[in-house]
């Protein structure tokens, strides 16, 4: 598998896109925290190197931990390609979110979606109320009873 390139998007869903590939890649190998960081870096060209490569020399002169593991990377990334508008628009979305005319199937994937665009992360708890709630009244009714 080959770990896709990173140049500089000013598209979030784009990035976000980018970042799905890189965790399905991941997941089919058993890499350290700090393989992880260096299969991602070396994908990186144009802006997205200029930034990592001054991102770490300012990290290093502050004083800080260089960025170690995935989880990491992630973070920092998003806090630079993903605006924070952004974040808050998935989030209203995922809040949002009805079945409305979708079949169930339909509506369950429109939220997994948006609970990985989001970055959601909740007790199981909480996204079945999610769901129900989203869910039309009569088919959440029968859902209920079940």
């Amino acid at each position: 598998m080959k770990m896709p390139s990173f140049k500089r998007t000013r598209d979030p869903d784009l990035y976000l896109d980018w970042e799905r590939k890189v965790e399905a890649i991941f997941d089919c190998h058993n890499y350290s925290e700090g393989k992880k960081v260096k299969l991602v870096v070396v994908e990186f060209s144009n802006y997205a190197a200029i930034w990592w490569k001054k991102l770490t020399k300012d990290r290093l002169q502050e004083g800080q931990a260089s960025i170690a593991t995935w989880v990491e990377i992630k973070r920092v990334m998003r806090k630079r390609f993903v605006p924070s508008h952004f974040q808050r628009e998935l989030q209203q979305h995922l809040q949002t979110l009805k079945q409305g005319y979708m079949y169930v199937d339909e509506y369950f994937k429109a939220v997994d979606m948006a609970m990985m665009q989001a970055n959601c992360m909740e007790e199981e708890k909480a996204t079945m109320a999610r769901f129900l709630n989203g869910l039309n009244k009569e088919i959440a009714d029968v859902v209920e009873l079940q």
